[in-house]
């Protein structure tokens, strides 16, 4: 069961910490995929950044939940 956390006096929900955790673990993704050259085959590069945003968000979602 995911725990509240609160930093500073703001109340973070579990959904939230793991979109704050998503983003350097996106980043990082995004980082390597871009040195291998993978996105000059994406049709569109902002539609498929936000996917695999949502993707890296609902695996930590789940990851969380377990």
């Amino acid at each position: 069961m995911p725990i509240d956390l609160e930093v500073g006096g703001v109340y973070l929900p579990p959904i939230a910490q793991a979109l704050l955790l998503a983003l350097p673990v996106f980043l990082a993704l995004d980082w390597a995929l871009r040195r291998m050259g993978v996105l000059r085959f994406v049709w569109h590069e902002a539609l498929f950044e936000g996917a695999l945003y949502v993707c890296v968000c609902a695996a930590l979602i789940l990851v969380m939940g377990a």
